[in-house]
């Protein structure tokens, strides 16, 4: 096995490792592969060649060398917007596609702002922000500095903050059955609230049901990881094999650069590393949410549960208690991007789980998927489309319980 790791298989923990041995998708698992999934999750990555070679493979572009960078201790990282606009921090990347789902023809599905000693960057993220009426700022990708030449006319552009993975692995023992009912609840439901599951299809022809990412693309962890690895370390994956990771036809140096595909199964990271670290991202508790009656009913009879489900069903029993229907919406032009894709418009975002906001406002990473709020009223203000009825009753309310709502959430 790559890095020379001996994994000595002893007896099964109860509940964490009951749940995640499920969710990674292998046979078992014990407390001594979550401990390497967290030292793999940690690991700095380096550029092959290198000594040890279990720790080479990264690149030859990348926008981050570990998962813990955008993801410190399974939070969100921050990103800080500089007066010259440029992102400072690994908490946010730039997300590149053209309608038909294919990305950049030469600068791919990311735009990567490191590479390896010898290569040029592909840029550097930055942002222009636009005021809006009543004060708020959008936030409109305006990548400098680009290395390889203007973006293709029908590149759209998305930016994306990293996400809170604490109890994700929760999210993805939902049963499909569960979602398919919401979705015909919110059909026929008096707000217009009409949330659909994205169907995403296997490499086998079959669909699942999305429910990862802020579009809802990957269906499970392990697919989303591989996604990750791949797109923001340049490391292969049984599910990505190219060595080269984002690297287009376009790119020959960067294709022809030094990789580390020499390791175990022809992959920079096999089956037998990948489920190690899902298994750790699936065992992240999920944040504690607060128990407040008040709190509750406010946010249930302003519309804010529809979306926002407080609990989700397991298929083995218990519950999800991470504010998600994990449907898509339509949120309305005012949170678009540039970047529709097969299966979700520029302006359909799958609904966020609330629980782990406060970290987000404590630490401040910003709200919506490119960090443009500051704060949960100013969040809730930028819904539209599906969400205005909601958004409606909010601003009704009077500014006791508005307050009320907004300090409930803001504990979350």
């Amino acid at each position: 096995m790559r890095g020379g790791w001996r994994l000595g298989l002893a007896s099964l923990c109860a509940g964490t490792l009951a749940a995640v041995t499920a969710v990674a998708g292998t046979g078992t698992l014990d407390d001594l592969d979550l401990r390497i999934g967290k030292a793999l999750f940690q690991r700095a990555w380096v550029p092959a060649p290198s000594s040890t070679h279990g720790d080479d493979g990264l690149g030859p572009l990348f926008d981050a060398r570990s998962c813990a960078a955008c993801h410190p201790g399974g939070q969100r990282a921050r990103a800080v917007i500089e007066s010259n606009g440029h992102i400072e921090g690994r908490g946010m990347v730039l997300v590149l596609g053209r309608p038909d789902g294919s990305g950049d023809p030469v600068y791919g599905r990311r735009l990567q702002i490191d590479a390896v000693p010898g290569l040029r960057p592909e840029g550097i993220l930055a942002v222009r922000q636009v005021a809006q009426p009543g004060g708020r700022l959008a936030r409109v990708p305006t990548p400098e500095d680009l290395g390889y030449g203007p973006l293709d006319a029908a590149t759209g552009m998305s930016l994306r903050v990293s996400p809170d993975l604490r109890g994700r692995g929760l999210l993805e023992q939902v049963p499909e059955s569960a979602l398919v009912d919401l979705e015909a609840v919110q059909s026929r439901g008096p707000d217009a609230v009409h949330g659909r599951v994205r169907r995403v299809s296997l490499p086998d022809g079959s669909t699942v049901a999305g429910r990862f990412g802020w579009k809802a693309a990957q269906p499970s962890l392990s697919a989303q990881s591989s996604e990750a690895f791949f797109l923001d370390m340049g490391l292969s994956t049984p599910l990505h094999p190219e060595p080269w990771g984002d690297c287009t036809e376009s790119q020959t140096t960067c294709r022809a650069a030094l990789h580390g595909r020499e390791n175990e199964d022809g992959f920079e990271i096999p089956n037998s590393l990948l489920t190690r670290v899902v298994a750790f991202v699936a065992s992240l508790p999920a944040p504690q949410s607060p128990t407040s009656a008040r709190g509750a009913l406010l946010f249930a009879s302003t519309g804010c549960a529809a979306c926002h489900q407080p609990v989700l069903p397991l298929a083995k029993g218990g519950e999800a208690r991470m504010f998600t229907d994990l449907l898509l919406h339509d949120l309305g032009p005012g949170l678009a991007d540039t970047l529709p894709e097969p299966g979700a418009a520029a302006s359909e975002w799958r609904t966020a789980p609330l629980a782990g906001l406060s970290d987000a406002l404590s630490r401040r990473t910003g709200l919506l998927h490119d960090g443009r709020a500051s704060s949960v009223e100013e969040a809730v203000l930028w819904h539209g489309g599906q969400a205005e009825r909601a958004v409606r009753r909010f601003q009704a309310l009077p500014r006791r319980e508005k307050d009320a709502l907004l300090a409930y959430v803001g504990r979350l």
